[in-house]
């Protein structure tokens, strides 16, 4: 039964109904902090589903079968269809604003705020509007919603929130008040948050349900943090682009040509992750899948070259590096858009954290090589070559794979 009302909820984030579009990708929540006369105002655009998880909470955890006034079921010969009720939500506006209310927990300074709504606008899907800044989200909530009950997985709820904070200018604090719900492959949550209290907006990206707490504090520090964690994060946590740098390390080796080799890769990358991500992407369907193709095989390349002994073109390394810089830039345009306020130092400190995650797997690998060679200098070339044979081997497989799907 609790396997059954899981999937329920997971079909109904992505609308439950064979003609519902069964999207893969990224789903936001955006969050713009605004001043509001001696307050602050708070616009955020959710997705439906982050209101009830509550509810899946409760039917995971005891069985039962989830119930809420607001959503509703109809029976189709594909399944259940749920939609969120216009009626029912204009029977009980008290009980929907306090959903809306208490869907996120806002503090500052470690005292809880109370968030009042001041409006909402029910959307049937993710809207095209901009909603980035004060003035964007304003026109938002002037915009005309839902003329009809939306289907629950499409539904986007744009809202306004009155926070009673003392120190209006101060750091803030917002968590998701719900658990986290369980996402399927392929799918993930982003926050957009901007912070336009001041004469220049910041803003910045947090991945997750805001399980834990982000602090909004109007900092391009803070900015500049959160994009250089961003960057070493994907670096480290893409396995392709970690190989690619392994077998830098490895098949050079600690000697001065490293530096040479490696800064060779960081202009290639830095000058396609800035190009592709400003605009400079070809739109055609075939493109990004075309781009991953040739990652996988520039790893098959500098593994069969470190193999050999034979990576020492500074010019081959750079046009790999255009390549990964190509594949970094996909991953940057989910968490920040070209119109963000703080545009030039997210995208600089984005670029530097994928700097520092090469610097630190090339730290961690000649380190490994060092201690190895320490403990036998005989068995450390063997190590060495099965490593990079098992790397060729992988990523041989994944050109065949990725090559197949661009195909497809």
């Amino acid at each position: 039964m609790r396997v059954i009302i899981q999937a329920l909820f997971l079909l109904m984030w992505f609308a439950g109904a064979a003609e519902a579009h069964f999207s893969e990708g990224v789903k936001v929540r955006s969050i713009v902090v605004t001043r509001d006369g001696d307050g602050v105002t708070v616009f955020v655009r959710t997705p439906a589903p982050l209101l009830f998880g509550d509810l899946l909470d409760v039917a995971q955890r005891t069985g039962a079968s989830p119930d809420t006034g607001f959503i509703y079921s109809q029976e189709r010969a594909t399944g259940p269809v749920f939609h969120l009720s216009r009626d029912a939500i204009d029977a009980d506006p008290e009980g929907f604003a306090a959903r809306l209310e208490n869907a996120l927990a806002w503090s500052q300074n470690g005292q809880p705020l109370r968030a009042k709504l001041a409006g909402f606008v029910l959307h049937d899907f993710l809207q095209e509007t901009a909603f980035d800044s004060a003035q964007t989200a304003r026109a938002a909530m002037d915009a005309g919603g839902a003329t009809t009950d939306p289907l629950f997985g499409e539904a986007v709820i744009d809202m306004q929130l009155r926070l009673d904070a003392p120190v209006p200018d101060g750091a803030l604090q917002v968590v998701s008040a719900h658990p986290p719900m369980p996402l399927v492959e392929g799918v993930s949550v982003d926050n957009h948050i901007v912070d336009a209290r001041g004469a220049e907006a910041f803003a910045y990206t947090r991945p997750g349900q805001l399980e834990a707490p982000a602090t909004i504090d109007g900092s391009v520090a803070r900015t500049v943090a959160e994009f250089a964690k961003q960057g070493v994060l994907h670096i480290v946590e893409g396995i392709d682009h970690v190989f690619l740098v392994v077998c830098l390390a490895l098949g050079i080796g600690a000697r001065t040509r490293l530096v040479w080799i490696v800064t060779a890769f960081t202009l290639g990358h830095s000058a396609t992750l800035i190009t592709t991500f400003l605009g400079a992407t070809p739109q055609w369907p075939w493109f990004i899948p075309a781009v991953e193709t040739a990652i996988a095989a520039t790893v098959l390349y500098a593994a069969a070259a470190a193999y050999f002994r034979r990576m020492d073109s500074v010019a081959v390394i750079a046009g790999v590096g255009l390549l990964h810089g190509l594949g970094f830039s996909f991953v940057l345009g989910d968490i920040l858009g070209r119109d963000a306020p703080d545009l030039v130092p997210a995208l600089a400190a984005f670029n530097v954290g994928i700097e520092i995650g090469q610097l630190a797997i090339i730290a961690v690998t000649l380190a490994t090589v060092a201690i190895l060679t320490r403990l036998s200098r005989t068995a450390t070339p063997v190590l060495r070559d099965a490593a990079l044979a098992g790397i060729a081997a992988m990523s041989a497989w994944w050109v065949i794979e990725r090559g197949a799907g661009l195909i497809a």
